[in-house]
């Protein structure tokens, strides 16, 4: 009996785990966690990071595979990025001192919102379930990061607000080199566009129109400046902006 308990006594202490103690950051205390980990990265000896996606590929052949080149990696990569949202971002700085190991995880909740009442577009992105099922039975706190999570900007869509609250003159405003990367098929709709509204103006101009041409005309240009007029040809056109005031232009 003796040797039994022996044998069971260092198996016990050996299967109690360790727990550390991962500090939750949530908008609420997002600047006082940002001062303590930025110390604490600058004196760490290295540091590790992980990501807490609504999913992360919708097909097999999105997977990132070994033999996929640099470019294709990439490409597979920001596609997941762009469909799927980061809900939880985790930093834990390492370091080592002496023959012990310190760790200081973080967990940073985010969730975009409109937090400046600037009519933003409303966020969208998909979900699968078995991520969200794998969250949920790890503990994450869904409640928590919906409510409290901390939100985030686009560098195009923090410009907006700086405008119109006058932060940033528009006669100041930086340019930024566009690239013309229009497709074939945007350049026959800009042109169809623009044929479309020469022929208009050149009924206008003609005297000798009556009272329901003239209604027909406004009712043309209606259908034309809301897109519901599109005869077989594409109902957008990609925009290149270039300076912060075409943002808000587009946004508006």
């Amino acid at each position: 009996m003796l040797f039994k308990r022996l044998l069971c006594t260092p198996a016990a202490a050996y299967n109690r785990r360790h727990v550390w103690p991962v500090k939750q950051v949530t908008k609420n205390n997002f600047s006082e966690a940002v001062a303590e980990i930025c110390d604490l990265i600058h004196s760490s000896d290295f540091v590790a990071v992980s990501l807490e996606r609504t999913g992360n590929h919708a097909a097999n052949w999105q997977k990132i595979l070994s033999i996929d080149t640099p470019g294709t990696a990439y490409l597979k990569a920001k596609h997941a990025a762009e469909r799927y949202q980061t809900l939880q971002f985790s930093v834990c700085p390492f370091s080592v001192d002496g023959s012990k190991l310190l760790a200081h995880p973080y967990n940073f909740h985010l969730f975009p919102r409109d937090e400046l009442k600037v009519g933003m577009p409303c966020y969208s992105f998909s979900c699968q379930s078995s991520y969200l099922t794998s969250m949920a039975r790890e503990g994450f706190d869904f409640n928590a990061c919906i409510y409290n999570g901390i939100s985030y900007l686009s560098r195009a869509q923090e410009s907006v607000p700086k405008i119109q609250s006058g932060y940033l003159c528009l006669s100041t405003t930086s340019m930024v080199q566009c690239s013309s990367s229009n497709s074939p098929a945007d350049s026959l709709f800009k042109q169809r566009i623009k044929s479309r509204v020469a022929n208009w103006i050149k009924a206008c101009k003609d005297s000798n129109k009556t009272e329901a041409v003239a209604d027909a005309l406004i009712s043309y240009l209606r259908k034309i400046v809301s897109g519901s007029e599109f005869f077989g040809s594409r109902p957008s056109v990609r925009i290149n902006v270039c300076t912060e005031l075409q943002v808000q232009l587009v946004l508006q």
